[in-house]
């Protein structure tokens, strides 16, 4: 399932980083949704699968909210939260960020519940109780339809909730919000990759066609080691997100250390993909020089774009902090990380 998600989001970063970002937030969710191995005999299994077929049924696009963490203004409340009615719950609250915002189907959120516990809800768009604002990220990501919400007594039905339960550290976050990020993270870097890739492309035509020396450049030693050193690059980062996918597939839940790999495994595919992805966007900027900096050029367009990789969360720079964390054995800041 992930090399599928992973293939099809970096095919179509080759054309828009930014539709292909917006399709990640729908794989992301649902595959998560859908892979995680939850106990035939719990309730929570029983209300997936009605979920999945209904998604199945209606070939619906679904969406989460984004990071409050990373992305949120601290003096604003960004909580979302649930309190009991009569045929369910009623949510309110706000969250900062949202790809396929008035796209997508169903949003699929976790919120607080009265007593302080958490619980995920899926809900249908309704343009009554959702209020989008603004594109938050202007014209380069236009096409990711990223927006904030604020929920105003959105109605959501018992059997669209699925409840967490706390960790075996009381204040651990729940395996599941885990699992549910580490997809986010291993399939985040496709669609940066996929337009890194066409990139390489863009850039080898380039040297086909510039001339030096009275030779095309594409024929220089040094352009074709710098090739050479791109495709290394994409090809590694590449490989580092299908063993990630994998490391998902083989999770099993109740296992400390199973959740722990998985999720070191997708914020490493995380960071070098996004990585090396603006590492080939720069290297062939020195290369093209001023052909690559004009106006509505490819260069110019995928430069604009390529950044928003590494700041989508976990960011880059979180994800440093985690394993400096971990390396220096501060357990609960590493464990923090993945609260959130």
């Amino acid at each position: 399932m992930h090399n599928q998600c992973f293939e099809v989001l970096e095919e179509l970063g080759q054309l828009s980083i930014p539709v292909a970002v917006a399709l990640s937030m729908h794989y992301y969710v649902l595959a998560a949704i859908a892979s995680y191995p939850l106990a035939k005999t719990s309730k929570s299994f029983w209300k997936r699968e009605l979920l999945l077929n209904k998604i199945k049924k209606e070939q619906a696009l679904i969406a989460n909210t984004g990071s409050v963490r990373t992305y949120g203004d601290p003096s604003v409340n960004h909580k979302i939260w649930a309190t009991r009615a009569t045929n369910g719950y009623l949510v309110n609250g706000k969250a900062p960020f949202m790809s396929l915002s008035e796209i997508a189907d169903y949003l699929v959120f976790t919120a607080t519940l009265d007593q302080g516990q958490q619980a995920v809800f899926f809900a249908p768009y309704n343009k009554d109780q959702i209020e989008f604002g603004k594109d938050v990220f202007g014209e380069a990501m236009l096409g990711s339809f990223t927006k904030s919400l604020t929920f105003h007594k959105l109605e959501v039905a018992h059997t669209s909730v699925i409840g967490l339960q706390e960790g075996a550290k009381g204040n651990a976050e729940n395996e599941a919000l885990v699992y549910q990020r580490a997809w986010f993270q291993s399939l985040a870097a496709a669609p940066y990759l996929g337009g890194a890739l066409a990139m390489i492309e863009h850039l080898k035509a380039f040297g086909n066609q510039k001339v030096k020396n009275g030779e095309p450049l594409s024929a220089s030693d040094h352009f074709q080691k710098t090739i050479g050193s791109l495709i290394m690059r994409y090809r590694g980062a590449k490989q580092l997100s299908l063993q990630s996918g994998a490391t998902l597939a083989n999770f099993k839940t109740a296992a400390k250390a199973d959740i722990l790999q998985v999720f070191e495994a997708s914020v490493l595919s995380k960071y070098y993909g996004t990585q090396f992805a603006e590492e080939i966007i720069a290297q062939s900027r020195q290369i093209m020089g001023t052909s690559f900096l004009q106006a509505e050029s490819f260069g110019a367009k995928i430069s604009r774009q390529i950044t928003f990789g590494a700041a989508q969360p976990m960011t880059n720079p979180d994800i440093v902090s985690y394993f400096a964390d971990a390396a220096t054995g501060n357990e609960e800041d590493s464990i923090n990380h993945l609260r959130h």
